[in-house]
């Protein structure tokens, strides 16, 4: 937590600091490579990478384009001290990484869905998937079994006959569910939702990268369960059109059911993936969108939210690799408009008891970034626009894509100008339907989750210094509720935004989270057209400020800065665009919302724990000792520097206010906004005002546990007196993971 920066190597010393690159550009060419060898190979290097990157990065493949643009900046971000080789060939890399895997688990090119069910298998037992093709002279079948004589812990040909549920495809599935979730093997809390073979027989005119068979390796990587099947329950699907209707959506169920008992209803389920509407369950009767938002009604109800890998910008081949690399667990995003600032550009009038003056106050809603194959291939060309900067931008990155893509992050951040906000995506960290985790939640008739939804996001909005949510997409699930947006308030207190309904005002506070009103621009790229759409919702009659949120997707800066040019020549300053966070200070004014005591905690002393995540899910040994200047000495007094910038519009005064500081339980996620018991507490070094920083940090003598091990080290601002009603707005608590050696 001490800086936007982070340049520490992950190799894993036992594979003597070496990092293997495969070049894998050959599968693309269609005149020599079949969509059948296409798919059964690259669904073979997926299950290479999983495994070979399961608890550190050593294997990188170059598919995509993206994949060679983003190594470079990875290389020397984290990959400074390691070794680079390349492997030759496939059989090279089936060589190098040959002592990780058990055998192979064979299915059957006659029952598309047990494609999947091998990669889940993979992933539960490391093995390598492969379809029963033993005589062709390209299979991997004949590769692994024939030729290098590898055990076969499954095969799955011919053994799925309908006879279950009619449908063969389904009873692979029902069999997985009892062989894979039912018994704890796999890991429940993560799926794909990944086309299956079926895609063999589809692929002709599409392009070899709009699809997600390069995917699985994060899922794999994960010990994940694979599913590909249709929502709809009013005809079969076209991949296999003898079920009878609504099979497929009874198996997602069972699926969804099974893994939420295995979970004990404790934790949501995170599906990388998407419909492939390219391919499957879309037609005429059932577009895309509508099956798009018939998926994500049924996976809310179920406590899963999706990372929306949608066609056709969806092959991403190195999650796997990525997700050991180490984040930093707090980073700080760049100071909003200060009181002053917002004065002098006439945003605010100052001599007229800071009242908002009367225009309207857009913010651009900058997607879609709700997957990490989107951010992968689609993010880093509009990030590095000449013309980044020049207008204020909310780029709405769902933090949950840290887990397949932390570069992006790491990326933004190192880079953030001071028009650069980052705020969240659809629905939070995870797209999904907030009132579906409210009863009745039709169809599981679940209880209520909205804990779980607050549990889950709260750690990730606060790594990323996130506070305001750019949509709720609440699909055919109808209105968002006053219930479903209080969820948001724990974790995204600076404003939630809804798409656009003209039956309700258009901003309004729900408690102290302010509401705004959302609505999509045309994908094209007219900034004129747009900006006369834009002030054709400016009320010319009314006498008080407007507040709104406009959406674009895989737009860039050179775009909003036309925008901008335009709406300045159309309306003079009738409409400015100003970032969310400025949006949510100016409405909650104006609304009689909290505008004081609105705090944000600038980079730390304390020692960084780059692999906290790591080290606690996979439970592996800690290093000892540990590296020096990485942990907290047992039973001594550290002394905590506190520095604090002042984001509200009242002085934060040292006589009025402390910070309390404590190390405590690595399983205590409480946010609380006073006392935390057994602390620390010491005032204020010095007075805060609007908009500054602080002139002196605060010293919090910190007691250390005696007892080595894993702590949280919690601390923030809590008025002296804790018998007053004076509340820290919007402002979480330091909440960080270090070692105690």
């Amino acid at each position: 937590s001490s800086s936007n920066s982070s340049s520490s190597c992950v190799c894993n010393v036992s594979d003597t600091d070496v990092i293997y690159t495969y070049n894998f550009t050959w599968i693309l060419n269609e005149t020599s490579v079949s969509p059948i060898e296409y798919y059964e190979t690259v669904q073979l290097v997926s299950a290479i990478q999983g495994i070979a990157n399961r608890n550190s990065s050593n294997l990188f493949v170059f598919l995509t384009p993206s994949d060679e643009e983003w190594f470079s900046y990875v290389q020397t971000k984290w990959l400074s001290c390691c070794q680079r080789h390349a492997i030759d060939d496939l059989d090279h890399l089936i060589a190098v990484f040959s002592s990780l895997f058990q055998g192979v688990a064979i299915y059957d090119t006659n029952v598309y869905s047990t494609s999947l069910v091998a990669s889940s298998l993979s992933g539960s037992f490391d093995l390598y998937p492969a379809a029963n093709r033993p005589n062709a002279p390209d299979s991997i079948y004949k590769k692994l079994v024939v030729e290098m004589h590898l055990p076969v812990k499954y095969n799955l040909t011919g053994m799925f006959t309908g006879n279950v549920t009619s449908s063969k495809k389904c009873d692979a599935y029902l069999w997985a569910i009892n062989e894979l979730i039912v018994s704890g093997v796999c890991n429940a809390a993560v799926h794909g939702y990944m086309i299956d073979y079926f895609w063999t027989t589809a692929a002709a005119g599409k392009s070899r990268l709009a699809n997600t068979i390069p995917n699985q390796d994060y899922v794999i990587a994960n010990r994940g369960f694979f599913w590909d099947l249709d929502v709809w329950s009013d005809e079969p699907p076209n991949d296999d059109p003898t079920q009878r209707n609504g099979t497929d959506h009874n198996t997602l169920v069972a699926i969804m059911e099974a893994s939420n008992n295995a979970l004990k209803m404790s934790s949501l389920i995170h599906v990388v993936g998407f419909v492939p509407w390219a391919f499957k369950y879309v037609n005429d009767h059932h577009p895309g969108v509508a099956t798009e938002w018939e998926m994500v009604l049924l996976l809310s109800a179920y406590n899963a939210y999706v990372d929306a890998d949608a066609c056709c910008i969806d092959s991403m081949a190195n999650a796997a690799f990525f997700h050991n690399l180490p984040l930093q667990q707090r980073y700080v995003q760049v100071p909003p408009l200060t009181l002053q600032q917002l004065q002098n550009v006439g945003y605010v009038d100052g001599s007229n008891n800071n009242t908002i003056v009367k225009r309207m106050y857009v913010s651009m809603y900058v997607g879609d970034y709700d997957s990490a194959a989107w951010v992968y291939n689609e993010l880093k060309d509009r990030w590095d626009n000449s013309d980044r900067g020049k207008v204020p931008l909310g780029w709405a990155i769902d933090a949950e894509l840290s887990w397949r893509f932390p570069v992006a992050f790491q990326y933004m951040y190192d880079s953030l100008s001071a028009n650069d906000r980052i705020i969240s995506g659809d629905s939070g960290a995870g797209y999904l339907n907030p009132t579906q985790l409210l009863e009745p939640r039709k169809p599981s008739n679940y209880s209520d989750a909205s804990a779980l939804w607050v549990q889950h996001n709260t750690p990730l909005y606060r790594q990323f210094d996130q506070r305001f949510t750019g949509f709720l997409i609440n699909g055919d699930a109808g209105q968002t509720t006053a219930q479903a947006e209080s969820m948001y308030t724990p974790f995204s207190p600076l404003g939630v935004a809804n798409e656009w309904n003209p039956a309700i005002p258009m901003t309004q506070m729900n408690g102290e989270l302010p509401v705004f009103s959302q609505r999509d621009l045309p994908n094209d790229s007219d900034a004129a057209e747009h900006a006369k759409i834009i002030f054709s919702f400016y009320n010319a009659k009314s006498s008080d400020p407007q507040f709104f949120l406009w959406r674009n997707v895989l737009h860039d800066p050179t775009y909003y800065l036309q925008l901008q040019q335009q709406l300045s020549s159309l309306t003079g300053d009738k409409v400015v665009i100003v970032d969310p966070h400025v949006l949510s200070i100016l409405a909650r004014r104006f609304l009689n919302g909290p505008t004081s005591f609105q705090a944000t905690y600038l980079p730390d002393n304390i020692p960084p724990f780059p692999q906290w995540m790591k080290a606690r899910e996979n439970k592996t040994p800690l290093p000892s000792p540990p590296t020096p200047g990485t942990f907290l000495p047992s039973g001594t007094t550290f002394n905590l520097t506190v520095g604090i910038r002042n984001d509200g519009w009242t002085a934060f005064s040292k006589n009025a206010w402390r910070v309390c500081a404590q190390v405590t339980s690595a399983t205590n996620t409480e946010e609380k906004d006073d006392n935390m018991g057994t602390t620390t507490c010491v005032p204020l070094a010095a007075t805060i005002a609007p908009g500054s920083s602080s002139s002196a940090n605060t010293i919090v003598p910190t007691h250390i546990p005696q007892t080595a091990g894993v702590y949280r080290f919690v601390y923030g601002l809590s008025p002296t007196d804790n018998t007053t009603t004076t509340t820290l707005f919007g402002t979480p608590q330091v909440n960080v993971f270090v070692r105690v050696y």
